[in-house]
């Protein structure tokens, strides 16, 4: 629910933004840019702050943690979105190239532990979880290193 909340916040923030921009001056957009900027990093510092109370769940709160799971995954997809994006107009150089092969390859295997996560057990919950947990910072560690990878450049 919170999750959710801060997305569609976000969205109308952008979305309101986005209209804004249109008969603005350069001005008025670069603080609007800079507004959604800030909209932005606190939601993800928000679904930071969720995701780490989620490692204490149990079996019985197991569709929970799936859908909160999927947000945190969602979320990381709207940040790779956006790299690729910045990546496109560019040449990529080799370390570019391996570092989006690297987000790739993580992102696959995050969707493997999520689709595993529906099939878990009261048995095999813990193990499940724990998987899920080490995919996600797999795939956000990818991603860092891909951004520190562009701020170089």
């Amino acid at each position: 629910m919170k999750s959710t909340l801060i997305r569609n916040r976000l969205l109308l923030t952008l979305g309101a933004t986005l209209v804004l921009a249109a008969g603005c001056s350069k001005q008025e957009r670069e603080t609007a840019t800079a507004k959604v900027e800030n909209a932005y990093q606190t939601s993800t510092a928000a679904v930071g702050e969720a995701w780490s109370d989620l490692k204490d769940y149990t079996f019985d709160k197991s569709a929970e943690f799936q859908r909160r799971a999927e947000a945190v995954s969602s979320d990381l997809d709207a940040k790779i979105a956006k790299l690729k994006a910045d990546y496109q107009g560019e040449k990529a150089s080799a370390s570019r190239q391996a570092a989006m092969e690297r987000i790739a390859s993580a992102r696959a295997t995050l969707a493997e532990k999520l689709a595993a996560l529906s099939n878990a057990t009261a048995a095999t919950w813990d193990s499940a979880k724990a998987e899920v947990i080490a995919a996600t910072k797999k795939l956000e560690s990818a991603y860092d290193a891909a951004v520190a990878d562009t701020a170089d450049k």
